[in-house]
């Protein structure tokens, strides 16, 4: 009988780290860090025959390096390209891991295509699809001797400025891994078009009254997606034109999506072939430009970490102390994050040792890469019908609301496991 172990990822987004045991083989599918606090799953490294993981994010894939993993990790190009940049980006911030580390990691890669079946194991086909989420995110399909899982990953049901929707052209299913993020039935957000105008709208508002506006990002996809906002903006003369300062490895990330235009969306493709930079004009931050962005006129600063939980974002937040100025938090502040406290209402805030008290405005546009609750349902008519789903990447609420509905509107067997739990499969 093959079994399931969820390391992590089950009643948090964070951690996501499965482990599929056939009795003939054992693979992980994710292998992440937990954002709040760089805390690791417990795995047993020498067991394991094939990692593959669905995409370059931090909870997802940060937790590599840190094993000695001594087969194959598999993943797509561009995500080789951006987990490379992450992994450096963590060895130099939180000292997880050595340097060597990650070459090791790097020398065991195979990068791999969507649709391109690969066998991994003796017993286990592996295919990837297109999951939206980031460049070269995607969802993760093994056939295990005739049987078939999907781990989804995270997805994204609706196209964006920069990606393709998530593919739901799917062989059948029998057993489904889903996230939840967004998984509760008050999880829904506006369209795309009304969230741009409301970021436009916000950011407007502080540069008329000569304010600066901060925006934390995750270095790979939502930050590549925001630049490519406001520059469109900015060309159509609806946003003010203000200096727009990008620090952090986004800066290397978005040479990436520039670098691998065959797997965005056919527009900003289409963009880049005919010689047009759909991120616009960027000013990247130095030592000899870094004192600009406190003089006293309006600006943009866009850096890492998405949650506020380290990285240069740090540095800035000392322009709240100026009722002028405003932080727009973009996407999911997870538990215990500095974004989270801000989130919440927070008056002062310790990024370092001294507290920073918060007079400027904080706004939260949720500019997310995850399908909010009406997107994964639509995602789940256009799938086969699995027989049995499991249900995780959500916080506690999120899970367990999305397995209801799983069964309320599917009639599928649906569970929202918690971290450590030992399950059969299929």
């Amino acid at each position: 009988m093959t079994i399931v172990r969820f390391h992590g990822g089950c009643h948090q987004i964070g951690m996501s780290c499965v482990e599929i045991d056939t009795k003939k083989s054992k693979i992980l599918v994710d292998c992440g860090m937990n954002p709040s606090d760089n805390s690791l799953p417990k795995i047993n490294s020498n067991d394991i025959d094939a990692v593959v993981v669905s995409h370059s994010h931090l909870d997802h894939c940060g937790a590599v390096p840190y094993f000695n993993f001594k087969n194959p990790i598999y993943s797509t190009v561009p995500s080789v390209d951006l987990m490379y940049i992450l992994w450096k980006d963590i060895s130099k911030l939180s000292k997880t891991y050595p340097e060597e580390n990650i070459q090791r990691a790097m020398n065991n890669i195979s990068a791999v295509n969507y649709g391109e079946p690969k066998k991994i194991t003796s017993d286990i086909t592996m295919k990837l699809y297109d999951a939206g989420h980031i460049l070269g995110s995607s969802s993760v399909y093994l056939d295990i001797e005739g049987k078939k899982l999907l781990y989804t990953g995270d997805i994204n049901e609706i196209e964006t400025r920069t990606l393709k929707s998530a593919d739901t052209d799917i062989d059948e299913i029998d057993t489904l891994i889903i996230e939840s993020t967004y998984g509760a039935p008050t999880d829904t957000k506006p369209s795309r078009k009304a969230l741009e105008k409301q970021l436009i709208d916000e950011i407007s508002a502080t540069i008329e009254k000569g304010g600066k506006v901060i925006i934390p990002v995750f270095a790979v996809g939502r930050s590549q997606e925001i630049i490519a906002v406001l520059h469109n903006y900015m060309r159509s003369k609806l946003l003010k034109r203000v200096p727009i300062y990008v620090e952090g490895s986004l800066v290397h990330t978005t040479g990436i999506y520039m670098s691998h235009s065959e797997w965005l969306n056919p527009k900003i493709r289409n963009n880049l072939e005919n010689r047009i930079n759909p991120f616009g004009d960027i000013t990247i931050v130095n030592k000899k430009n870094s004192n600009e962005i406190y003089n006293k006129e309006p600006c943009i600063i866009i850096s890492t970490s998405g949650m506020v939980q380290g990285g240069p974002i740090l540095q800035y937040l000392k322009l709240l102390k100026s009722p002028k100025n405003k932080i727009i938090l973009t996407g999911f502040q997870a538990e215990e994050t500095l974004g989270r406290q801000l989130e919440d209402g927070a008056e002062e805030i310790t990024p370092f040792r001294n507290k920073i008290p918060v007079r400027g405005e904080v706004v939260k546009v949720e500019f997310s890469a995850h399908s909010d609750y009406n997107s994964l349902i639509r995602y789940m008519k256009k799938i086969p019908k699995p027989k049995k789903v499991f249900v995780m990447h959500g916080e506690r609420y999120q899970s367990l609301s999305f397995a209801m509905t799983i069964w309320k509107n599917f009639k599928i067997p649906a569970i929202a496991p918690t971290a450590g739990s030992v399950l059969p499969l299929f």
